[in-house]
This record gives C-alpha cells, structure tokens and sequence, in this order.
C-alpha cells in the first residue's frame, strides 16, 4: 500500500509538507505543492482509513514524548510548551517512554486523539511507528536531525568552551557521554569536539572519549561511574566536558571522592545551563540553550505558525567558576 512516506519520497519532501498539501493547512510552497500532487496523481495515492478516522477527531492536546523525565532540561522544556500551548488554548500532555514499549504510547496517543506529537526521545523511537498519525495529518515534530526537527546548534557553545579550554592551557580533554549510539549519532557536541581536537593543540586518545547507559539511567549517575572509569583508565587528562549539567554533578562528585580539587586540578565543563548550575561548588561553567525559545518552536510548529522544515536554536558559553582562572 502506497503511503504518505512514498509520496513524501516520490517527490522530495518531507511527510509533513506532503500532510499540509493534503489537509490544506499549513504553508507550502508553490513548487512544492506541484510536486506532491504530482506524486500522489502518479503513485495513485489513496489516504489510510484509519488515518482517516483519525483526522476527523478534532483535539487541543498536544503529546510530548520524554525518555528522561528525572532530567530539569526537558522540563524547562515542556513548561515553556505549556506556557505557550496555553497562549493558544490548547494543552499540553506529557507520555514517559521509560520501560514503555512505543506501541503501547501510540496507542494512547489515538485513544487520547492528539493534535499533534512532540518526540523528545531520541533514542527509544521507531519512526515507523509515527505512519498511521502522519497518515492522518497529525503534525509531528523532532529533537533530532530527522526532518522536520527542531534542532539545537551546539557548535557556537562549544567552540566558544574549547577556545576556553585551549587560552586555559588544556590540553587532555576528556568528553563524557551518554550511550554509544551519541557517537555514531552525529552529536553537534560529540562532533564539534572531535574535529577541532587538532585545531586547538588537544590530545586525541580514544580512552578520553567515553560512553555510558544515558538516558537508559540517572545521568549523574553515569557521570559518576564515567569519571571513575576514566580515573582507573591511568589516561592523563586536565580537564573534562560533559554532555550534560546533570552528568557534571555526578563527575564532580567523583573526582572528589578522589582528592581532586576544581578547577585548580580539572576544568570541568557542562551543557544545558540548568538553572541551579550557578549553585554547584564551584559554580559551573556551561553551553547554554535557550530553552523557552526552544519550547516555543514546537509548539508553534504543531499549531502551523511556523514554515520551516528545521528550526535552528543558538546556544553561547556561560563562564562561571568551574575552569581554571
């Protein structure tokens, strides 16, 4: 059976200027609209029945999926989705994937007749499983590179950390991340800090890159165990980044637990800008997100006021007192 996915391919788009062709809603392009119907006219494209079905249940709730809900970013993140939705009159509907298979959200998301998905999870999810809503004209939107998305730029933040680290005199950087797919992933952070390791005079040892169980467990609990592994590793390193302000307490605490003093031993570097990041001992420096414009552009997306594919979100380095004067 053709699907949306197929006319979204057949004529180089997205499925979701494909839905907004279909369901007149939305803004599309003139060349791009000429390209969807002629699609659907040569695929001889037929709607999904139960999509249909879907379509005609007229909702205000819009879902936001989270892997990790014990992490303060996503719900700065959602507070501003529900600042926002409410703005417009609709509401905001919170489903946790932690030890829930996909299927058994999604079906909750059609019994709860949705608006609109917000996937936070980057991970957990088969985007597959999104066909039937896609199908039905239910705007969907991502954290991820996948398109349409809403997608943090972390290069400006983290070249602005690594030109720190360098003027700082660092040369043995470690990174703390979280599973092994965040490698392979295309991480902004990950990526930006392995192609300017040579730029900035950095160290390239494969043992000062490390993975953990994140989101899959707490992440100050995988800084913790991280920042051990890296201790007994025997590796040199004079300062560490990590991908989270959450996984820096965990770090923190380990190298403490150790004797180490920061920053005047290690310079230690997060992301997120968390709001009680300025409390830690010492106070941390981090990449800050601009988490309410972020949280804006999702919801803006799923009511249709916004016409891009990709919304970019800048991020700058906070200095604080977590690297070494």
């Amino acid at each position: 059976m053709v699907t949306k996915r197929d006319v979204a391919v057949k004529a180089g788009v997205s499925t979701a200027t494909v839905s907004r062709v279909i369901s007149g809603q939305g803004y599309v392009s003139g060349e791009a609209e000429k390209k969807v119907l002629r699609a659907i006219d040569e695929l001889k494209y037929i709607p999904n029945k139960l999509a249909s079905n879907l379509a005609k249940k007229e909702s205000n709730v819009i879902a936001v999926l989270v892997e990790d809900l014990l992490n303060p970013y996503y719900m700065h993140l959602v507070d501003a989705m529900v600042e926002r939705a409410a703005e417009k009159n609709y509401i905001v509907s919170l489903f946790a994937l932690k030890n829930r298979k996909v299927k058994c959200v999604l079906d909750d998301l059609a019994t709860n007749r949705v608006c609109g998905i917000v996937n936070l999870a980057m991970f957990t999810c088969d985007f597959s499983a999104y066909d039937v809503f896609i199908e039905s004209g239910t705007r969907l939107i991502n954290c991820t590179n996948a398109d349409p998305s809403v997608v943090v730029d972390y290069e400006p933040g983290m070249m602005e950390a690594l030109q720190l680290l360098h003027e700082k005199g660092c040369r043995d950087v470690a990174f703390i991340s979280g599973l092994e797919e965040w490698l392979t992933y295309k991480d902004r952070r990950v990526n930006c800090y392995l192609n300017n390791l040579e730029r900035f005079g950095f160290t390239r040892d494969e043992r000062l890159l490390l993975s953990g169980n994140y989101p899959k467990e707490k992440a100050h609990k995988v800084g913790y165990e991280l920042c051990e592994q890296l201790l007994q590793s025997g590796v040199r390193f004079d300062s560490i980044f990590c991908l989270t302000d959450m996984m820096s307490l965990g770090v923190m605490k380990a190298l403490y637990d150790h004797g180490y003093k920061i920053p005047e031993d290690v310079s230690i570097i997060g992301s997120d800008n968390l709001d009680f990041a300025h409390d830690f001992h010492p106070a941390l420096t981090t990449i800050d997100v601009d988490k309410k414009a972020e949280g804006y552009a999702y919801v803006d997306f799923i009511l249709g006021e916004c016409d891009q594919e990709i919304v970019k979100i800048k991020t700058k380095l906070v200095v604080r007192d977590s690297v070494k004067k």
